[in-house]
């Protein structure tokens, strides 16, 4: 299944030579995606390391990626941090803002 997410999100991502890459490379393309913005990338590398595929774990470097993934407003980041927050307030703030964030998507996909 986290395969087949994996490849879904490369396809979205327009890198499907991705999908065919080993996972050490697909996870240094991801990183430098990553690096230079992409908030998809972000979440997806975020996941990379968190499960340790194409090198060692990396929980804190995980955590860091999906923070930043969340600022940009990507809707699964805001998601995934509102699930794993402790505090119900915040939790609550982090759901609305992914919700928000979802309806962009959905009024900019419907533009196109």
């Amino acid at each position: 299944m986290k395969r087949m997410f994996a490849a879904m999100l490369l396809a979205a991502l327009a890198l499907p030579a991705y999908a065919d890459a080993g996972v050490d490379d697909r996870r240094h393309r991801l990183q430098q995606r990553a690096e230079g913005g992409a908030p998809a990338a972000m979440f997806l590398l975020a996941h990379m390391l968190a499960d340790g595929e194409g090198g060692p774990p990396d929980a804190v470097a995980a955590r860091a990626w999906l923070a930043r993934a969340a600022e940009l407003e990507y809707p699964e980041a805001l998601q995934e941090l509102a699930l794993s927050e402790p505090d119900p307030r915040r939790a609550d703030m982090l759901m609305r803002a992914a919700a928000h964030a979802l309806a962009h998507r959905a009024h900019a996909a419907g533009r196109h």
